[in-house]
């Protein structure tokens, strides 16, 4: 039995566009400031209100996922390091004419993930979180040291 693929979202089009037109007028590193700020913007349009524990922090942001169907988060803390690892399976991927693999979603996700971390009781607002990988399991993003 197979499956049948989602529809493309309508705005998929636009989206394209708008990230083409940004890379004909932005540096890379420019354009993932810009994108890292969006991505804060969307945490700051969508919070998630305080939680006691890592366990309930993943929960609230794969409930605020869901909507738009941007995959699913997993959270770990690194035993290396004070850091979390944040595994984000299935997120959005849209090729662009100079991102076939769609890497560009990676600074919005640094900026949703970071600003959501940072809203929570005792975080550290200017610890950010950088893109480590990107595979077969999705995005992984480190946030802190």
């Amino acid at each position: 039995m197979t499956s049948t693929p989602e529809p493309r979202p309508e705005w998929e089009g636009l989206l394209r566009a708008l990230l083409d037109t940004l890379d004909a007028h932005m540096q890379g590193p420019e354009r993932a400031v810009l994108l890292r700020a969006i991505g804060a913007r969307i945490a700051a349009l969508s919070p998630i209100p305080p939680e006691d524990t890592l366990s309930g922090l993943e929960a609230r942001i794969n409930e605020r996922l869901a909507g738009p169907r941007w995959g699913t988060v997993s959270i770990a803390v690194d035993s290396g390091g004070p850091a979390l690892v944040l595994t984000h399976a299935a997120p959005p991927v849209l090729p662009t004419a100079t991102d076939e693999s769609g890497e560009w979603m990676g600074p919005v996700l640094e900026g949703l993930h970071a600003s959501w971390i940072a809203a929570q009781p005792g975080a550290e607002p200017e610890v950010e979180a950088h893109l480590v990988s990107v595979g077969a399991e999705g995005m992984v993003l480190r946030y802190g040291a």
